[in-house]
């Protein structure tokens, strides 16, 4: 009877590592799919002012950011993280100015561009986890 009891629990084991292998793979996929569309979004250029010391015209208010040095489209971490039976999968820039381009400050509008990759990226990655999933970006 106890050989049964641990061959089950072998099983459930291998399935377990299995299921993470595979949420892991898909965590990837979608961590891929929010870089591609994170580099098309700041990729397009801007229809706001032209300074003479910045390479291409600015981004107007609302827009999001038009690249000037590429640091905001080029530095970004990703990760997946499995936790119980949820998968997270996020990038993240790393570039300090990030935050004020998304909120604007007391002498800047706005230049969001969080919502429009979540946006863009958001059904290719619910086709990545499939219909058995929940996602929620």
């Amino acid at each position: 009877m106890g050989d049964v009891g641990a061959e089950f629990d072998a099983c459930t084991k291998n399935l377990d590592e299995s299921i993470k292998r595979e949420m892991m793979r898909k965590g990837a996929l979608a961590t891929n799919t929010l870089r591609n569309v994170e580099l098309e979004v700041l990729s397009k250029g801007g229809s706001g002012r032209k300074y003479k010391r910045l390479p291409n015209r600015s981004s107007a208010p609302g827009e999001t950011p038009a690249p000037q040095s590429g640091h905001l489209r080029q530095d970004w971490n990703d990760e997946t993280l499995i936790e119980g039976n949820r998968v997270t999968s996020r990038i993240k820039s790393n570039v300090k100015y990030a935050k004020w381009l998304e909120g604007g400050t007391k002498k800047m509008a706005s230049r969001p561009f969080i919502d429009p990759i979540k946006k863009k990226a958001g059904p290719q990655i619910e086709e990545i986890y499939g219909s058995d999933f929940e996602v929620t970006l």
